[in-house]
């Protein structure tokens, strides 16, 4: 079985989802290789210089290139610098620094990348007369695969991947929007050169999807996959293949097909699960609620053997533990003995965060950040959205993690249906008076999912884009709609000089995935 991860997504670390599939197959006598052509994509890109086919006029990208002469190799040689320069330490050292390079590196292989069909970053994708939100476009894109900018990436680097390999079945992993259309191009691509082959698709978005009401996987698709695998690959795999049962937690990731590629980052990040699914599954709009996602983890001194071993074993200098929620005996066990490298993760707003001594702890054990879901400063509103925590608890989180020295990346969620511009300045105020605890902070504007039962009240039944939208418009309660928040953030929120200076050291583009690496507050 060939695994793929396909473009355009952030590549720090390699994709765990393919690592775990990998040694699940492999442990029982399937053959098996993995391509993670969103790394290998943009190493492409740059190498290609921008070439594209005929462009009506006489010439190409390349052709015009050459006729520049020197400048053009001079830009090439400058752009793949600004990319190289985010293996290096020096370069997370000064914020300004990372932001430049990361900012050049994006904007080269858009421009790149534009001239060939599409316009792909180090984090996003995007084509003209297309949204990965209508099914009719995903089907197009499969149709009229040669107009994809990955095309001749695809025509060179699979048929390499399939050599000498006796494939039956290809399985790409779709986890977010940006994926999907490089996603279907791929599968148009395989049809008519492979039709002898069976493709499947999974991955978090395919699971989104597939939780919608009246989701058809062979409509949304165009029959170009022959079939939809939801939830943990593992167990869809196990079922279609009669693989036999699952143990969620017997086998090692296997990161070996992507040893000789150099991810983004300036140490080696592994990534890593130590549970699936969320121990707390309560919040309101949740999506974990909507797909029914069950809950599953590893005994915590299970969990700690095993991902110290990996670590030994693969070098790394970091750790993303990729838990929807880093639970509370989780959290314990990695205080008391480590990992062998820093690490962070999601964790929840629990009184445990809030003992000096425990997150002291936390720090010794390598604890670099932790991502923290604050989402509204108003206690009405996080009771109505079913948080199930305090803001007295979370105000002693914070100057707790801030004197043990470990990192915050705070989440925000304003417009919610339980709040209201009253509710969105006792936010505001609550993050400046704690301003200088927060390192990082997102801040994002809600969207109603469809098919949870909060949309049955509030929503208004228009899907946002397309039919594959996962969210649906929604009659705010007490008139707080979008246009209103975007113009409190922008004016109120943003402008407060202590909030202000958070969101001016957030990463570009890579956000919590470099930060880690970054310089937070001022101690």
């Amino acid at each position: 079985m060939l695994l793929v991860h396909p473009p355009s997504v952030r590549t720090v670390s390699p994709p765990l989802a393919l690592a775990r599939l990998a040694a699940f197959l492999r442990a029982r006598g399937v053959e098996t290789r993995s391509l993670d052509l969103a790394r290998e994509g943009i190493d492409w890109l740059l190498a290609r210089g921008g070439a594209e086919p005929d462009d009506g006029n006489g010439g190409s990208t390349g052709v015009r290139n050459a006729r520049r002469g020197d400048g053009a190799d001079r830009n090439r040689s400058r752009e793949r610098r600004f990319l190289e320069s985010l293996h290096e330490a020096r370069t997370y050292a000064d914020s300004s620094r990372h932001a430049r390079a990361v900012l050049a590196a994006n904007r080269a292989l858009k421009r790149l990348s534009s001239p060939l069909g599409g316009e792909a970053g180090l984090a996003d994708y995007k084509e003209t007369g297309r949204s990965p939100l209508r099914s009719a476009d995903l089907v197009d894109a499969a149709r009229n695969w040669r107009t994809s900018p990955w095309a001749a990436f695809y025509e060179r680097r699979v048929p390499e991947a399939l050599s000498g390999f006796d494939a039956r079945t290809v399985g790409v992993s779709v986890g977010f929007l940006s994926q999907a259309l490089p996603a279907m191009a791929l599968a148009g691509y395989l049809r008519e050169t492979r039709p002898d082959l069976e493709l499947v698709a999974g991955g978090g978005l395919v699971t989104s999807w597939s939780a919608r009401p009246g989701f058809d996987a062979r409509a949304a698709f165009g029959g170009y996959f022959d079939a939809a695998l939801p939830g943990r690959g593992e167990d869809a795999l196990a079922a279609r293949l009669g693989l036999g049962s699952v143990d969620p937690f017997g086998l090692a990731p296997d990161f070996s097909d992507f040893s000789g590629l150099r991810y983004l980052a300036p140490v080696k990040v592994t990534p890593w699960n130590l549970s699936f699914g969320c121990p707390w599954k309560r919040c309101a709009f949740c999506p974990e609620r909507a797909e029914d996602s069950q809950y599953a983890a590893s005994r915590a001194d299970e969990g700690m053997e095993a991902l110290r071993a990996a670590v030994a074993r693969e070098g790394s200098g970091l750790v993303h533990i990729m838990d929807n929620e880093i639970s509370p005996r989780h959290l314990k066990a990695l205080a008391e003995g480590g990992v062998g490298a820093p690490w962070y993760g999601f964790a929840r707003f629990t009184p445990l965060l809030a003992e000096t001594a425990f997150c002291r702890k936390l720090a010794a054990s390598g604890c670099a950040m932790l991502q923290l879901g604050l989402e509204s400063g108003d206690q009405a509103v996080l009771d109505a959205m079913g948080k199930g925590t305090e803001l007295r608890v979370i105000d002693a989180a914070l100057r707790s993690l801030a004197e043990a020295g470990i990192k915050t990346y705070v989440y925000l969620l304003f417009g919610t249906p339980s709040e209201d511009r009253d509710s969105a300045l006792r936010t505001r105020d609550f993050v400046s008076a704690r301003a200088k605890l927060v390192d990082f902070m997102n801040v994002a504007i809600f969207n109603m999912p469809l098919g949870g039962p909060e949309a049955t009240v509030h929503g208004d039944g228009a899907f946002y884009e397309g039919d594959l939208s996962l969210y649906t418009s929604f009659r705010h309660p007490s008139g707080w709609n979008r246009g209103e928040v975007r113009r409190f953030l922008a004016s109120e929120f943003g402008a407060e000089p202590g909030i202000a200076a958070i969101l001016e050291r957030n990463p570009p583009v890579f956000t919590s995935s470099h930060a880690p690496f970054l310089p937070g507050k001022e101690s």
